[in-house]
This record gives C-alpha cells, sequence and structure tokens, in this order.
C-alpha cells in the first residue's frame, strides 16, 4: 500500500511538473513519456508514464526535473570554458524509486589542448530497470544489479590530425581495460566547375564522408582479446559503426546505423545492435530501433528495443515520447 501511495503521489507530481514548465520562465522544453515492457507480473510493473521539464535555467546550469510511475528524477548539467586550452561539461543526476531505491550518477568531459577525457561513476541501491524500463536493452550496455557503484575512465590524445591514442578502464563488479589507436581519413570529391572558374586553376574539393579505424585490445574479469572496429559518416548524417572483440574465450560484435531527414526534415532513423556474451552485469545481447520526427510544435520520439538478459530470458520493450518545446521568455 505504501508503495501505490507513492504512485499515486508520483502521478500528481507529473501534472505539477507539465503546469510548473509550462509557466517557467527559463524552461525550453516539457516531455512526455509512455513506455510498455513485458515480462512484468501487473500492469504498474510493465506499463511507465514519465513528464518532465528540461533545460531550465539555474546557476548557470540547466536543470532537468521528470516523475514518472516509478520514481523522480532530477539532473544539473554545467559547462565552463577554459579558454584557450577547452571546457569541461559536468553532469549529475539522482533518481529516487518510490519503493525506496536510489540511483546517483555523474559524468564529466572535458578537453585540454589535444587531450580529451571522460569521466563517470554511478552509486545505486535500485536496478536501472526501476527507474527505466529501457535501459536493459539500450546501446551501450549498463550494470543491471539491484544495488553496488561502476566507474570508468577514458583519455584520447590527438598524436596529430588524423591518429589518435585511447586508453581507458571500467571499474566495478566487472573491471576491465583498453587500449587502441583510432586513425582518420576524408573522403573527398571534385566538385563541377563553374561557369567563371580559371581552367588552368586545380578543381575544388568538399569532403563527402570521414572513415575511421579502429585497433586495439581489451582485458579484464571474463574478458580478454583484440578489438577492432570501423565508422563512416558523412556531413548529411549518416553514420554507420561496426566495432568487435575476439579472444580465447571472448567475442562479440556490436554495431549501429543513424540517418537523418529520412522520415522528413529533421528526422531521425537510428538502429543498433550488439552481442556480446562476455559480459556478466550487462545485458549481453540488445536491439533497438529510434526514430524522431517534428510533428506540431515539439518532437515525437518512438523506441521499440529487446534482447536476452543475462539469466537468458527474452524480452522487448517499446515508448513514445513527445518534446515541447517552449519560446523563450523574459524574465
Amino acid at each position: 500500500m505504501t508503495v501505490l501511495r507513492n504512485r499515486c503521489r508520483g502521478l500528481a507530481v507529473l501534472g505539477a511538473l507539465a503546469v510548473a514548465g509550462l509557466g517557467s520562465a527559463g524552461a525550453a522544453s516539457v516531455d512526455f513519456g509512455v513506455a510498455y515492457r513485458s515480462g512484468g507480473n501487473t500492469l504498474l510493473e510493465s506499463a511507465w508514464a514519465r513528464v518532465g521539464v528540461d533545460d531550465l535555467s539555474v546557476l548557470g546550469g540547466a536543470v532537468r526535473l521528470g516523475a514518472s510511475t516509478r520514481a523522480v528524477d532530477a539532473a544539473y548539467t554545467r559547462t565552463l570554458a577554459a579558454a584557450p586550452l577547452g571546457a569541461v561539461t559536468s553532469t549529475s543526476s539522482v533518481a529516487v524509486t518510490y519503493a525506496g531505491g536510489v540511483r546517483l550518477a555523474s559524468r564529466a568531459t572535458a578537453t585540454l589542448g589535444p587531450v580529451a577525457l571522460d569521466v563517470g561513476g554511478s552509486y545505486f541501491t535500485a536496478s536501472a530497470g526501476a527507474v527505466d524500463p529501457l535501459a536493459v536493452w539500450s546501446e551501450s550496455a549498463v550494470d543491471q544489479r539491484d544495488r553496488g557503484w561502476t566507474a570508468d575512465a577514458t583519455a584520447r590524445y590527438r598524436v596529430n590530425r588524423t591518429l589518435v591514442a585511447v586508453v581507458g578502464g571500467e571499474f566495478g563488479a566487472q573491471p576491465q581495460g583498453l587500449a587502441g589507436v583510432e586513425l582518420r581519413r576524408d573522403l573527398t570529391r571534385t566538385l563541377p566547375p563553374a561557369e567563371d572558374d580559371d581552367p588552368a586553376a586545380p578543381p575544388e574539393t568538399e569532403v563527402s564522408g570521414t572513415v575511421t579505424w579502429r585497433v586495439g585490445a581489451r582485458a579484464g574479469r571474463d574478458v580478454l582479446g583484440v578489438t577492432a572496429g570501423v565508422s563512416y559518416g558523412t556531413p548529411q548524417g549518416l553514420n554507420l559503426r561496426l566495432d568487435g572483440v575476439l579472444g580465447p574465450d571472448s567475442a562479440g560484435v556490436s554495431a549501429s546505423a543513424g540517418a537523418a531527414d529520412v522520415l522528413g526534415e529533421g528526422s531521425t532513423l537510428r538502429v543498433y545492435g550488439a552481442y556480446e556474451p562476455w559480459r556478466t552485469v550487462g545485458t549481453p545481447l540488445r536491439a533497438g530501433v529510434e526514430v524522431t520526427a517534428l510533428v506540431g510544435s515539439g518532437t515525437l520520439g518512438l523506441t521499440v528495443s529487446g534482447g536476452r538478459d543475462l539469466s537468458g530470458q527474452a524480452g522487448v520493450a517499446a515508448r513514445a515520447t513527445y518534446r515541447l518545446e517552449l519560446p523563450g521568455r523574459e524574465p
């Protein structure tokens, strides 16, 4: 009964947040979402609904507030310029479930000259699925334990314009390290000459796409192998990626494809899949399709994802969201 009462209070918060977002001078958008996931014993366990406000200007940063039928959540993001070296962006978040579980997370990215850093960590007493029903099958593997902590760090050093050295590690229930290099190559095409071009001048070119090759190694608990991958992207918004790991007892592959304006101007389409049986706390088989499109004054999002969890049980989930952009208002 206590959990049910808390859920009812959460539903009341949903409406309050919507009203607060519509009337707040700093709110940039209001988000609405509903979802359904297989495997629940009751409707409340399978269904999910959320409303939130995003980009509230507070203390020089942006605040996100939300409430769902499972939890209430908040996040704060701020970027600090470190000219002439670069910038630092940090995001801290908290989610509290109606059953009493908590998820705390923080991530910071920084550019310092030729070095780019990405550092994150989390502590939780509730599973990721207890807050977001689709977290089990997200593109990047998420720790599915009910209690614990995780941390990760990655450093990228730009040796020159085309070569980047990468080193990093993950810590927690399945610690591991990685190291490798990335080689980038821009593909160009020759532009047709204009009528007033000088015939003796060299033809003009433009970048038609970028290919990035990756090679390295990953080693840690229950994983040891070489890694390799390739990506291709174009200025028009087409992105393709394929990565794999292969070792004596470790093998896995992940891939994704994304494109812009496929379903109309401003729309996006993304498909992903991953088979990583070496993972011991993250879902080993994940796949999904994500679509966004401009509808009315906002953006409609649809996601369908599924896979097979650590116990070998298959599942699927679907989510629909609508993001309403609000006009800027003077304080």
